[in-house]
């Protein structure tokens, strides 16, 4: 990384990413850039990440202020590149191997995510691992009408007995588990005495009405499970894939990946 900063201004090509509200939540965010970014490290581009002073640019921020551009920075002759291109190109398997680079290379948290880690968090755990579940956006503890409209449900398969074998054979551990869905949380909570769930208010990053307590929570959980000594993804989900791959920790899929959304009305 530190080889392509500093040729970065002596490129002749730029292409300029452009996340905004509505182009996915944090995982999303941080994926298609990493892989905008290895596309660009091999074709000696320069790529600028454009700042729309959205909430989570203040918890989840670039290592180098050089790669920063405004909208009043950018000619009309930029190349400009959306999440929303790589949709259906792109795999959530994409990042985690030795080709790519950690995201800890590229993207740092600041000190509002760590200090907030510290209030929702046990403060006495040092060391543990985690499950994160995503149940999807049906389950999402969101007023009805706040509720974004797909042509599909989200709906995430998992296994409950999978979740449940986990935390039986790792009874002398303490285990993080992190879910959308506070309810579901709880549940799990209650039945067993090594499990840990953080006080949060877990929100999707990318929608409109949530609150920057939501926000911030949700970076400090990314955060949490950043550093947990490994994680087992319970369904398939970016959110946690991308959280090993900060630290380069273990990821554990107990989930089938088959899986797909499911269709209205099934």
């Amino acid at each position: 990384m530190e080889e392509y900063i500093n040729k970065y201004q002596s490129f002749t090509k730029s292409i300029i990413y452009d996340f905004n509200l509505g182009s996915g939540g944090l995982g999303d965010c941080i994926k298609y850039f990493i892989y905008l970014l290895n596309i660009s490290i091999k074709n000696n581009t320069r790529l600028y990440y454009k700042k729309n002073n959205i909430e989570i640019e203040n918890y989840i921020k670039l290592k180098y202020d050089i790669m920063y551009i405004t909208n009043e920075e950018i000619d009309k002759k930029c190349n400009i590149v959306y999440p929303q291109m790589y949709y259906k190109i792109y795999n959530n398997e994409y990042i985690p191997n030795n080709n790519f680079l950690n995201i800890n290379d590229v993207f740092y948290f600041s000190e509002d995510v760590i200090i907030n880690s510290q209030k929702i968090f046990p403060h006495y755990i040092n060391e543990y691992i985690s499950i994160h579940l995503r149940l999807g956006d049906e389950f999402l503890e969101l007023e009805v009408e706040k509720k974004p409209i797909y042509k599909k449900k989200d709906i995430r398969d998992f296994s409950e007995e999978k979740i449940t074998n986990i935390i039986q054979e790792n009874n002398n551990e303490y285990i993080l588990f992190c879910c959308d869905n506070n309810d579901f949380r709880q549940k799990i909570k209650e039945k067993y005495i090594n499990i840990i769930i953080t006080s949060g208010d877990i929100g999707h990053t990318g929608y409109l009405d949530v609150s920057k307590k939501q926000i911030l929570d949700t970076i400090t959980e990314f955060y949490l499970l950043s550093n947990s000594k490994k994680i087992y993804g319970a369904s398939q989900s970016g959110f946690s894939i991308l959280a090993a791959n900060f630290n380069n920790i273990p990821y554990i899929k107990l989930y089938n990946e088959s899986y797909n959304y499911l269709q209205l009305g099934e």
